[in-house]
């Protein structure tokens, strides 16, 4: 009997099988068919959801922008954290939360990478400028230039990604405690609320 799922459903379960086919074998050696003969359907079902592979990492992307987004903004929110605190489980969801897909990082998807960072860096900015703001308020941090700012310092998280730098433990260890010191200064962060970051951060 064949049965019939709401599309939403059907396109969600497609990404997720493409995902689980492409961290366990690869981008590469994953084919439409594969995707297709794992989620147990014919094979032109996926093809009329996604026109190619490209789209349906394309569509990845845009979803896991969607839960990160939706993240950040739960953690911005938050009353109960000062705006240092929500700095930091910020940086610990960002560095912990892991890669897409090893596709996004093929050399033939290079545009689709960039773009993929493009959107992340425009819908991010105003949920971490918003902190920074508030930090600015509450007299944790001293940024004129909030947005401008987070920007940058995103930029300077990438050096994070495994799915592009492939560090040692102890030059991972070397970077994260230089990226908190330009935290530091560009923010202006407050002696006092240095020493919690470095606390919650177990820096020295």
């Amino acid at each position: 009997m064949r049965i019939i799922k709401d599309a939403k459903v059907r396109k969600d379960e497609i990404l997720d099988t493409a995902q689980r086919l492409f961290h366990e074998k690869g981008y590469a050696q994953t084919s439409m068919e594969d995707i297709s003969w794992a989620i147990g359907i014919a094979r032109g079902t996926v093809y009329y959801y996604f026109k190619n592979k490209e789209d349906i990492l394309s569509a990845m992307i845009d979803r896991q922008i969607d839960q990160r987004e939706m993240r950040l903004r739960q953690i911005a929110d938050n009353p109960a954290l000062s705006a240092t605190e929500k700095l930091f489980q910020i940086i610990q969801f960002q560095v912990h939360s892991g890669i897409l897909a090893d596709g996004l990082h093929d050399t033939e998807n290079a545009r689709l990478h960039q773009k993929s960072f493009q959107r992340s860096l425009f819908r991010f900015t105003p949920i971490l400028a918003k902190i920074i703001e508030q930090g600015n308020t509450s007299g944790e941090f001293s940024c004129p230039w909030p947005a401008e700012s987070v920007q940058l310092l995103y930029c300077a998280s990438q050096l994070h990604d495994p799915g592009v730098f492939t560090w040692e433990e102890g030059v991972r260890k070397q970077k994260m405690n230089a990226f908190y010191w330009m935290l530091e200064v560009t923010l202006g962060i407050s002696t006092e609320a240095k020493k919690q970051l470095y606390q919650l951060a177990h820096l020295s």
